[in-house]
């Protein structure tokens, strides 16, 4: 993620850039979604092995209920719990071979190629931020 285009949070750029001794993609595995100056919770759903040149996995994550046990939302002071949700937000990443950096995107139908999108993700943490000056 480039700071400044594709995210406003220093923390999410500095996130997204950690990939060294980064865990490999399980099902199952926590994660955590990487936007402008949000963060969400997530699980990975599906894994795949891909062999090209570019990319080395394709992994599917769908977002968790993110609940407040303690503190509060509005002063960064909250503690949550995390919840499968089987119907949350899925979402596509594909990860770099030569970075190890995690690029969303999603599969063009006419075309069967993979479209770059915008944001990041992290394994093996769940971190949940919402920014509440939007």
């Amino acid at each position: 993620m480039n700071i400044g285009t594709q995210t406003n949070s220093l923390v999410n750029h500095l996130y997204s850039r950690a990939t060294i001794g980064a865990p490999a993609p399980t099902v199952g595995q926590a994660a955590t979604t990487l936007s402008w100056t949000d963060r969400h919770a997530a699980t990975v759903t599906e894994v795949i092995e891909l062999t090209s040149k570019v990319w080395s996995y394709e992994i599917r994550v769908v977002e968790d209920k993110a609940l407040v046990i303690n503190g509060s939302t509005h002063d960064g002071s909250a503690t949550f719990a995390f919840v499968p949700n089987p119907h949350g937000y899925a979402a596509l990443y594909r990860q770099n071979r030569k970075t190890g950096a995690w690029t969303h995107g999603y599969i063009n139908q006419d075309t069967g190629k993979f479209k770059k999108g915008q944001g990041g993700l992290i394994l093996g943490h769940r971190d949940h931020y919402v920014d509440p000056s939007f």
